[in-house]
């Protein structure tokens, strides 16, 4: 079957409002592949809210092997030590909603502290990445990618009879796709043929609410990951927020045991510009913009005309803010995703920092909030990927993706752009070498 290929320092300015450590950790460009000791460092775990003050944290062939008090733990002479003395090392951050379609999409995500992506459907280069990333071959985080499936509008593989969704399970599954993404246009006896073909196969279906069977019928069949909560606006409260049905539609996600990508701050992205040119050139002006491959800029991004549209939808995004909230509140589990490069006023990495603010706006902790982006994801991902190594808690035999923070991310989500560096499949980068990378990245355009 034919399918149609498709689809540092964030600045030299200070983000975080707090003082500044009187101890700031200060390190010279850096590239390490080796052992590595994290000493006298605040390790945030994940685990729990508590912080574990002067650990040593010993980092072996990219995985977490020790972790003790720093004045009891003796570091082997062949590390590399990082005196960490005031900073604050957690696992790096998940973005779970990714469309990378250049090799230079990948580096921006690292250099925002994102060591983990999950590729909604995009080209079959990702493959390559995702390879070539394994190998240490290139700065990128650690990559998850899944097969794009739609209907008679399909832009992937079609799915537009039962005998094409089954084709189309078999063809993903044998290319070495982590996930199936199923969009708008698959017509029900079509989905439903998939959804039992991707069982019996052993690959988990995530994506949009389709249409056709709407969200209880998909949720119904199994599908794992819902990846917009737009997308319940559509599929459930007919385009119509309704605070009413709020609960109805949570307990249906939540008995289903299926997760949710909100993406709140796309949805945000979308309302700021809706009906407002000036405020989309603002969006577009932003510093971080630059990191963006020009090939977004040029044709993708022109296709989108919501500052010519009539009205607003500010009342929409406050609704999935509280549809967002519900679902935490029972227990349904929530991922960060931000949708990037593919939206116009998005940088891809940078925009992660903005889901985290929706998230803690919408009444969660910082904890809360940094869970979601880090154990959650892990956790998704070591249910529905066969083999995956486990990562998202500083925990002894977890993959060594790590953020070592000038400050407490705990007291301000801020501090997550306030780095030393970031450690990827055991590959240490300190934040001058990042920026570094970056800059040169703006050059190569």
């Amino acid at each position: 079957m034919k399918y149609i290929v498709f689809a540092l320092m964030l600045s030299t300015l200070p983000v975080c409002t707090q003082e500044p450590s009187p101890s700031r950790v200060q390190r010279p460009v850096e590239d390490i592949v080796q052992d590595i000791a994290f000493v006298n460092v605040n390790v945030i775990t994940m685990e729990s809210e508590m912080v574990l003050k002067d650990q040593t944290v010993l980092v072996k062939n990219s995985n977490i092997e020790l972790i003790g008090p720093t004045k009891s733990t003796k570091v082997p002479s062949t590390y590399f030590r990082i005196d960490a003395k005031g900073a604050y090392l957690m696992p790096g951050l998940a973005d779970m909603h990714t469309h990378i379609w250049y090799q230079e999409d990948l580096l921006p995500y690292v250099a925002n502290g994102v060591t983990a992506v999950l590729n909604m459907g995009s080209p079959s280069s990702i493959l390559q990445f995702r390879s070539k990333s394994v190998a240490k071959e290139i700065i990128a985080p650690t990559i998850f990618a899944s097969g794009f499936v739609d209907g008679p509008n399909s832009r992937g593989w079609f799915a537009r009879t039962p005998a094409e969704a089954e084709e189309a399970v078999i063809e993903i599954k044998a290319g070495g796709w982590d996930f199936i993404k199923v969009y708008n246009s698959i017509p029900t006896d079509a989905y439903q043929a998939l959804m039992t073909k991707a069982k019996s196969e052993g690959i988990a279906v995530i994506g949009h609410g389709v249409r056709a069977p709407g969200m209880q019928g998909i949720l119904n069949s199994g599908q794992v990951m819902i990846a917009h909560a737009e997308e319940y606006l559509y599929t459930f409260f007919n385009r119509t927020p309704n605070e009413s049905k709020i609960a109805e539609a949570v307990m249906l996600t939540k008995d289903a045991g299926a997760y949710v990508t909100p993406n709140l701050c796309t949805y945000e992205t979308i309302a700021r510009q809706w009906g407002n040119p000036a405020e989309s050139q603002r969006l577009l002006n932003l510093p971080e913009m630059k990191y963006v491959s020009p090939k977004w800029k040029d044709n993708f991004w022109k296709q989108f005309d919501f500052p010519t549209r009539n009205g607003n939808i500010n009342t929409e995004y406050a609704f999935l803010k509280k549809l967002t909230k519900s679902f935490y509140d029972v227990g349904v589990p929530l991922l960060l995703g931000t949708d990037t490069p593919f939206m116009t006023g998005q940088a891809n990495g940078f925009a992660i920092h903005d889901d985290i603010r929706n998230l803690t706006e919408c009444g969660l902790t910082p904890y809360q909030a940094l869970s979601i982006g880090t154990k959650n994801a892990g956790e998704f991902i070591n249910k529905f990927v066969s083999g995956s190594k486990p990562f998202g808690l500083i925990k002894v035999g977890c993959k060594a993706d790590l953020l070592l923070l000038q400050t407490n991310p705990l007291k301000d989500v801020r501090a997550l752009r306030d780095r030393v560096g970031v450690m990827i499949n055991g590959r240490w980068l300190s934040e001058a070498k990042l920026k570094e990378e970056m800059e040169a990245l703006v050059k190569s355009y």
